[in-house]
């Protein structure tokens, strides 16, 4: 590739090493486990963690960067029911989650977000953008997609612990 685009075939590798990680700390995830609610009421399900995750990418990608609709008015995303701007805490507790349709919306997400990278150079990235934590540079934006899967990752592999389960893939 280019050199001009240098930055953008980093973020994209990011993000797959990123969302593969993310998709390896949901191995062996079914909808029973997806939808345990924790006890002491203060963390998200398992199912939660994960369709926030593909829910916010497919918000980001396909609304604020490309000026679209999100993938899942168009498909079926594998939740209850969507998630509410902002705070998240009472839907993280009860939205049921069919892991494997949710697995195939992430997997649509992904491609969209791949697709869309695809599209933009190095300039691209400087512009400053709008967003749901206020304006800042694409990249900075892009940079948080993967802080957020690794984080929910996080969340996710601590919860499959509690279980007994083998939380991240490696």
């Amino acid at each position: 590739m280019s050199e001009h685009n240098d930055v953008v075939t980093n973020l994209r590798a990011q993000l797959k090493f990123a969302r593969d990680w993310f998709e390896g700390t949901m191995a062996g995830v079914d909808d029973a486990l997806a939808n345990d609610v924790p006890p002491g009421g203060k963390v998200a399900t398992i199912g939660a963690n994960y369709a926030h995750v593909n829910t916010a990418i497919d918000y980001f990608v396909n609304v604020i960067c490309t000026g679209g609709a999100p993938l899942m008015m168009s498909m079926n995303a594998g939740i209850s029911e969507p998630p509410p701007p902002g705070k998240w805490d009472e839907w993280g507790h009860h939205v049921k989650v069919d892991v494997a349709a949710q697995r195939a919306y992430a997997q649509k997400v992904y491609d969209s977000m791949d697709a869309h990278l695809a599209t933009l150079n190095d300039a691209a990235l400087a512009k400053i953008t709008p967003t749901p934590i206020g304006d800042m540079p694409l990249s900075a934006f892009i940079g948080l997609w993967i802080l957020n899967y690794h984080c929910h990752a996080g969340e996710i592999s601590a919860l499959k612990g509690l279980k007994g389960l083998q939380g991240y893939p490696a």
